[in-house]
């Protein structure tokens, strides 16, 4: 199923923070959601892709036994660096498959943590601010909770939750019901394992805004 960032419309959105002031609602933690188009540009893979198809076509008319102008050689080399940059650069199904899972999963993280650092969101009282980052082109969600919600909470179960997450994209339902769909299991297990306390506040808002 194809996602695009538009998915997450208004509509979605009015759905979300009402899931995530549920969550808060019953549960000590302060939830963020945040969700972007991608974690990086990758420019060099659409650069490399115009580079590797200059190259074959290049040694092509070198070697073809038709023989071809120089002129014709050097404008042709341009436009086939051209082609194979905007080839990958616009046809995103492309450039995914083309990006190792190792690189896009390293990138997300690391788009991840600076959203958590910038955003403030290890400054609530209890520690227990839970970050819950949506990639759309990365196809990949990351989750960066803070240090009151690791120590309440097993490694592996955190391990279970971001598993869960990141199958909202290999469904077949939705992405974006899939997603409030996991929140809603999220909220039961944070529920357990951090339930509310007295006096307890909102700490940080619902559609909190990080610019990287």
């Amino acid at each position: 199923m194809v996602v695009k960032l538009s998915d997450f419309n208004e509509q979605f959105r009015t759905r979300l923070y009402h899931q995530i002031q549920e969550i808060e609602r019953q549960t000590l933690a302060e939830v963020v959601v945040i969700i972007r188009a991608q974690s990086d540009k990758y420019m060099d893979i659409s650069l490399w892709a115009g580079f590797a198809l200059q190259v074959f076509i290049t040694l092509f008319m070198l070697f073809s036994p038709f023989i071809f102008n120089p002129y014709v050689i050097s404008i042709t080399s341009l436009l086939s660096f051209l082609l194979g940059y905007l080839l990958v650069q616009t046809t995103t199904p492309l450039k995914r498959i083309l990006i190792r899972d190792s690189r896009k999963r390293k990138a997300v993280e690391i788009h991840a943590r600076a959203i958590f650092q910038k955003g403030k969101i290890h400054y609530t009282r209890e520690h227990t601010g839970l970050l819950i980052f949506v990639s759309v082109f990365e196809r990949m969600v990351y989750l960066v909770p803070d240090v009151g919600l690791t120590t309440a909470i097993p490694e592996h179960i955190w391990q279970e939750i971001e598993q869960k997450f990141n199958n909202i994209f290999n469904g077949d339902d939705f992405v974006t019901e899939a997603l409030l769909r996991e929140l809603t299991g999220l909220k039961h297990l944070l529920n357990k394992y951090v339930p509310p306390v007295e006096d307890d506040i909102n700490e940080i808002p619902d559609d909190l805004k990080v610019e990287l």
